[in-house]
């Protein structure tokens, strides 16, 4: 699988399907991050926890640059705070755990907003988004999606799914909850789906 810096990324899939031990594989392939971990499930080796935005800058300073947000609880307020954080640095993947307790269809963040139509491209960022249902994810994000990562979606397809123009995505249907699998697509001209998997359980997980 090919994650670019500039680019989008949506992990879709429900309870118990392996959507979050992908994001947490995903963690331990990645060298530079701001994670928010609002329900503190993630913690790959080496990773640290900074409590304030000023902690969080200067282990990025003094590179520790695998770092993991928690807050109790983790408010709108504390949302907008760590995403500023994110927002002045470079080269630099933003990931966001169950971002639907964030956003809808209909509601988004100013400063996801901002965060996805000019930091992305504009210092070179990657955005990666894990939620049960594409219907949790607002438009903007949406539309501008470059890796697809879906995982088994239950019994109902939801509207939006449905109008995603992804090569053979009834598979998402026929694939096994338990089965860890899931499929990938990269919103590349010409490009197919595959499914993956089973997605490799991180060491210190097992």
């Amino acid at each position: 699988m090919d994650i670019d810096l500039s680019e989008i990324s949506v992990i879709l899939g429900q309870k118990n399907s392996g959507k979050s031990v992908l994001f947490e594989h995903l963690l331990c392939q990645t060298e530079r991050y701001i994670c928010l971990d609002p329900n503190a499930e993630h913690g790959p080796p080496g990773a640290v926890y900074p409590d304030s935005p000023a902690e969080a800058l200067q282990y990025w300073m003094d590179g520790e640059t695998q770092q993991i947000i928690r807050e109790m609880p983790f408010t709108a307020d504390e949302l907008d705070k760590w995403c500023r954080v994110f927002g002045q640095l470079q080269r630099c993947y933003l990931f966001i755990d169950e971002v639907h307790n964030w956003m809808s269809a209909n509601n988004i963040p100013d400063v996801l907003q901002h965060l996805i139509k000019w930091h992305v491209t504009h210092s070179n960022c990657g955005i990666v988004v894990a939620a049960h249902k594409a219907k949790e994810i607002h438009d903007q994000m949406f539309t501008q999606t470059d890796n697809y990562f879906i995982f088994s979606y239950g019994e109902h397809e939801d509207a939006k799914f449905k109008q995603v123009s992804i090569p053979d995505k009834h598979r998402v249907t026929q694939m096994d909850p338990n089965s860890y699998r899931f499929l990938y697509y990269k919103d590349v001209a010409g490009a197919s789906s595959a499914v993956r998997g089973p997605v490799p359980i991180p060491a210190h997980l097992q």
